[in-house]
């Protein structure tokens, strides 16, 4: 119940946007220099969010989210894609900032304000979003032919652009990488706009099917590392990724 309650007070009621965490100058480690603004709707948190939402019955605050969503797709000002973070209201534009005066908790330094990472390209957001639409499609309601065809316009764009790389889940500032979370999440959001096409009779191109099956081949042709036996974080890596724990459960996504 707690838990719920959390969620709840990080919905806006005026706008249907739902913020990833209340709070800034809070360090992964005190006295870290890892002190990032959290203050802000991520279209990932946002949609596991949706998840708990849709799962606890709170189907207006989903379909809240749903429309704050369509507006961000009908008005991307230019741009291709997607960002992948906004302020509640819509803002796109995070400038990152420094308060020189002010110590963040228990000393730790920089306190920013704003975040840069809202102009980084971070691929599994479309799939997060995507699994959220089709569980609200499922279990709240039918999505609206608007949202659909503005959802139709960014998986054209992912089924072009799935295979380049970016900064990730992991927010990383050293340099773009094709990173394995983010072919996966790709993989699922093609495979989502092709099963809410046939559940709804949309029609799709035929590029979607072919796009994820390829990306299905990509993740075990390139990811799969023999020496380790297991999945690495990006290609040519070494180094492990937590999300090669979905790897065995692909075939059951439904």
């Amino acid at each position: 119940n707690r838990s719920a309650l959390v969620l709840k007070l990080l919905t806006s009621f005026k706008y249907g946007s739902i913020v990833a965490a209340p709070t800034f100058s809070l360090p992964e480690t005190v006295g870290g220099h890892r002190n990032w603004d959290y203050r802000y709707t991520w279209i990932r948190d946002a949609s596991f969010t949706i998840y708990a939402f849709i799962r606890l019955g709170y189907t207006k605050e989903a379909e809240a989210f749903m429309k704050w969503v369509e507006k961000r797709c009908s008005d991307i000002k230019g741009q291709s894609k997607l960002g992948i973070m906004y302020a509640l209201n819509g803002n796109r534009q995070l400038e990152e900032s420094v308060l020189q005066h002010f110590d963040g908790y228990r000393g730790s330094k920089p306190v920013r304000v704003g975040n840069n990472a809202y102009n980084q390209l971070q691929l599994d957001i479309y799939g997060e979003l995507l699994d959220a639409v089709y569980l609200f499609n499922k279990y709240g309601e039918p999505i609206s032919y608007d949202l659909w065809k503005n959802l139709e316009k960014q998986i054209n764009w992912l089924a072009s652009n799935w295979d380049q790389p970016d900064e990730g889940i992991w927010e990383v500032r050293g340099g773009r990488k094709n990173f394995l979370y983010s072919r996966l999440m790709s993989w699922v959001a093609l495979d989502r706009a092709v099963k809410i096409a046939r559940q709804r009779s949309f029609p799709f191109p035929d590029a979607w099917q072919t796009e994820r099956d390829k990306i299905y081949n990509s993740i075990f042709d390139d990811f799969w590392n023999v020496n380790r036996q297991a999945f690495v974080q990006y290609k040519e890596a070494d180094t492990l990724d937590a999300s090669s724990l979905l790897m065995p459960m692909m075939r059951f996504i439904s």
